[in-house]
């Protein structure tokens, strides 16, 4: 098994602590890299986003909770009156064991 089978590239933001851009999951830094510049422009040249190295089966498990949070994230701003981790809750259960990938 080739380093490219085993590991994903994903954008960790410092400031949040947090993943971000699910969309970027890559096998090499630089194309992780090449994603972020397209994704954000120059903003992508700030210290607070690194890339990092994770094993492949973490980055799925992190892109799907990336994902179902930002989707929750877009429906609390059409319903604000709903409590945001109810609507994760919703989010994952309607995902349920759903594969993105």
């Amino acid at each position: 098994m080739s380093e490219a089978d085993k590991f994903r590239y994903l954008i960790w933001n410092d400031i949040k602590k947090e993943y971000q851009f699910p969309r970027i999951c890559e096998t090499t830094e630089k194309g992780a890299n090449t994603l972020l510049f397209k994704l954000i422009g120059n903003d992508a040249r700030k210290d607070r986003f690194k890339i990092v190295k994770v094993e492949k089966e973490k980055a799925k498990m992190i892109v799907k909770e990336s994902k179902q949070k930002y989707k929750a994230e877009r429906i609390h701003r059409e319903i604000p009156n709903i409590n945001f981790n109810e609507i994760l809750e919703l989010v994952k259960r309607n995902d349920g064991g759903q594969d993105d990938s």
